[in-house]
């Protein structure tokens, strides 16, 4: 049966932090199971006013309360994923070009930021269904990641008695952007924390992947280990997918197609008004295959 468990993206023209109902309320109609809710660090001038915190740094509870919503009614159908820090370059308020940089390899660090997410998720009310991280620069170990994960899906076991998926998403100027570091990333976690390989896993971004291998992308895809997958982002450069795209899109559905669980697709588009545009073509390559191999009428 064609379809995904959708996941409604952090479009613009929400409160870029806000509460969980704004975005429940667009996600809904559209049938999707999740919505997105970043948990970056300080990202712009703005949130430095309000906070009186650097860009970059991680959110105290009084900042999470100050750019959060806290809502009461939140109804038991609504699903989200945390999408945190992306570590992308941004401006602070003098101008300055500023990197986070995501330390996985320090304790200390990712204690402070578990810490953040478990403040973020006791405001808005629930915790959540999946949770993004991003590899950071090649500085984080295979292991360091793996280390991290694992810690993250501890704490919000002892926090909220629940087991979250969390995901790393591939990005090309990361350390981990191609099909052979996501195969050692997948090796090490078997290795060394085989017990959350069902709840951790690849969140794979296939514009971010054909970046990386450029004209191999076909073998690429194909590399990447389908046990880790659980998640795609689908988008061309932050645009809605299109059959006139460059991408392969009909090679990335088969690879999505093959997998036995029911696939988690987010559309990466950041208008409100093109999410449904998305959504539709991602229905339309999913249904497919299933009518070019439909029993013709007697």
């Amino acid at each position: 049966m064609p379809g995904a468990d959708y996941i409604y993206p952090n479009v613009t023209e929400v409160a870029q932090r806000g509460g969980l109902l704004e975005r429940w309320h667009l996600a809904e109609p559209l049938g999707c199971t999740y919505v997105e809710i970043p948990a970056d660090f300080i990202k712009n001038r703005t949130e430095v006013e309000r906070t009186g915190q650097d860009i970059g740094s991680i959110l105290k509870r009084s900042s999470v309360e100050l750019l959060y919503e806290r809502e009461t009614a939140v109804p038991g159908s609504l699903a989200y994923i945390l999408h945190t820090e992306p570590a992308i370059p941004r401006r602070d308020q003098h101008g300055r070009q500023v990197q986070v940089d995501l330390r996985w390899r320090d304790r200390e660090w990712l204690a402070a930021f578990g810490d953040m997410l478990l403040d973020i998720e006791d405001h808005l009310g629930i915790p959540p269904d999946i949770i993004e991280i991003h590899p950071g620069s090649r500085k984080n170990t295979h292991a360091d990641i793996v280390t991290a994960m694992h810690t993250l899906i501890v704490a919000h076991w002892n926090a909220f008695g629940v087991e979250p998926l969390v995901l790393l998403e591939n990005h090309t100027d990361q350390g981990i952007s191609t099909a052979s570091q996501m195969q050692a990333f997948w090796e090490t976690l078997r290795e060394r924390h085989p017990e959350i390989a069902s709840l951790a896993g690849i969140a794979l971004d296939p514009w971010h992947l054909r970046a990386a291998a450029k004209g191999e992308f076909p073998g690429s895809l194909h590399r990447v280990p389908p046990a880790a997958l659980q998640a795609f982002h689908i988008h061309n450069n932050l645009m809605p997918p299109s059959a006139a795209d460059t991408i392969p899109w009909r090679e990335v559905f088969s690879a999505i197609e093959s997998l036995p669980a029911r696939p988690r697709i987010k559309p990466v588009v950041y208008q409100k008004s093109r999410v449904a545009e998305a959504i539709a073509f991602c229905e339309e390559m999913l249904a497919k295959p299933l009518a070019a191999h439909a029993v013709p009428p007697a």
